[in-house]
């Protein structure tokens, strides 16, 4: 039995307790088998018989991260084209394996994926357990179920929906339960619902397109079954339609009212508010071309969920930390952990409420609370050594050059290896012609353009 000895560090275990000076970590096989003074572990250590000494004097030891929404198979994409049109499931099902790899070095060893392409992150999730691939542990969820009226429904009415797509047209509450059984045999553990639009899509889309009895329906042949559900629900009707219906947890809420808040309180469903996709994009976005229209929208959501979710979290609703990994401004293994300053940023979360957050707290997507999330014994070995402390800088946390180590279930991640961006083939992305939505026309091109016709280089002529 292989024995991981972590010692003379700051023991921070995420349960909330004050964190532990000169403390130490006894890791056996995949558990944690001791946690305490050094002096005491150290001694429980040497009778168990050979062990690994890792010095983390000056250090933190910490559970590892938890990001409760990540998309595997999505592939960073920048288009609903690419999200849904582009790149076959063998190809896409491979280039999620590097995902996997670059979010797993990023010191996140647990993921909520509600939601994906064809089958993928079943897939995923049986590879990584039977030790095929690298990565983090998975919970899985297959396509979102969808309406026309929903984020999940981006293509025009005059052609049909994908087979591609991330998600399944339901426009009734039988063919809803059925295509929640057919993903329950198909073996997910989350059932995925697009309750309503995004600030991307058309404004009438957020006020909530499936009503709480078909929600009620989707949840109780989930829960039958033995299985999870959420909602993507940034509007306050669809938030508060899913938390009476019985959903397990609410992404986004952006959008909610008072009232909203106070059925989700009622019932008690947590939350987790992705911050990131939206934070991200209104702080490099102008950087990168995204359009007012974008921008616009994203800071209108991100002030109405800083309003509303910082009432929620003082009330007392468990926040959930996670990122929606996978497009934009959110891509794998590049900014989990900012959720977190996210949470403190915009929701006034102390740095302990929000490491809980990332780790405690969303240990419950993977329905796990009582295996992973905290340093504690008897819990799975998923741990951190970071230089530095979260709890005095927790930006420390997005630097990958401070976490020293990464273990995930009683294994340490080899972070020696540089991992290579692929190629990025023509037939991955949309075949835009023209990239710039304006048109050479001439007054363009007489402001603008650096090679004009040679009559307008000349000074107009004088009316004869």
């Amino acid at each position: 039995m292989i024995r991981t000895l972590f010692a003379n560090g700051q023991v921070l275990d995420c349960t909330g307790a004050t964190p532990k000076s000169k403390a130490s970590v006894l890791v056996e096989g995949n558990k944690i088998i001791a946690v305490g003074a050094a002096s005491d572990v150290e001694a429980a250590a040497n009778k168990a018989g050979d062990h690994k000494t890792i010095d983390a004097a000056g250090m933190t030891i910490m559970p590892g991260i938890i990001d409760c929404h990540v998309h595997p198979s999505y592939g960073d994409v920048l288009s609903f084209e690419e999200l849904d049109i582009h790149v076959g499931v063998e190809y896409r099902t491979l280039r999620a394996t590097l995902a996997l790899k670059k979010v797993l070095r990023a010191g996140v060893t647990s993921i909520g994926a509600p939601g994906g392409h064809y089958n993928i992150n079943v897939a995923l999730r049986d590879a990584v357990n039977a030790g095929l691939i690298e990565g983090p542990r998975i919970a899985a969820g297959g396509h979102y179920i969808s309406t026309y009226n929903a984020i999940g429904s981006p293509w025009p009415s005059h052609m049909e929906h994908p087979k591609s797509s991330f998600s399944v047209l339901c426009n009734t509450r039988e063919e809803m339960v059925v295509q929640a059984r057919r993903e329950i045999k198909d073996g997910v553990d989350i059932i995925k619902v697009a309750g309503d639009g995004d600030s991307l899509t058309s404004s009438g889309e957020l006020s909530g397109s499936i009503d709480h009895d078909d929600l009620k329906a989707i949840a109780d042949v989930t829960h039958r079954m033995g299985r999870r559900c959420t909602i993507h629900s940034r509007s306050g009707r669809a938030s508060r339609d899913a938390a009476s219906a019985g959903f397990d947890w609410l992404i986004h809420c952006s959008f909610m009212s008072d009232d909203d808040l106070g059925v989700v309180l009622k019932h008690r469903t947590p939350i987790n508010p992705t911050l990131s996709l939206i934070a991200n994009t209104l702080d490099w976005g102008p950087d990168l071309g995204l359009t007012d229209r974008i921008l616009d929208g994203y800071k209108r959501e991100l002030e109405a969920a800083s309003r509303i979710l910082t009432k929620a979290h003082k009330a007392g609703v468990m926040i959930m930390a996670g990122t929606d990994s996978g497009q934009g401004s959110v891509p794998y293994g590049e900014w989990h952990a900012r959720e977190m300053e996210h949470l403190m940023t915009y929701l006034g979360m102390s740095a302990m409420d929000a490491l809980i957050a990332g780790t405690k707290n969303a240990a419950f997507v993977l329905n796990m609370q009582d295996r992973i999330g905290t340093i504690e014994v008897g819990k799975l070995a998923d741990i951190l050594v970071v230089d530095g402390n979260p709890l005095h800088d927790i930006r420390v946390l997005q630097d990958k050059a401070r976490l020293k180590i990464i273990m995930k279930d009683g294994v340490i991640v080899d972070t020696s290896e540089k991992l290579r961006d692929p190629t990025v083939y023509a037939w991955e992305k949309p075949m835009l012609y023209w990239p710039d939505p304006r048109m050479p026309t001439q007054e363009f091109v007489r402001q603008h353009a650096r090679n004009k016709p040679g009559w307008m280089q000349q000074p107009p002529r004088a009316a004869e």
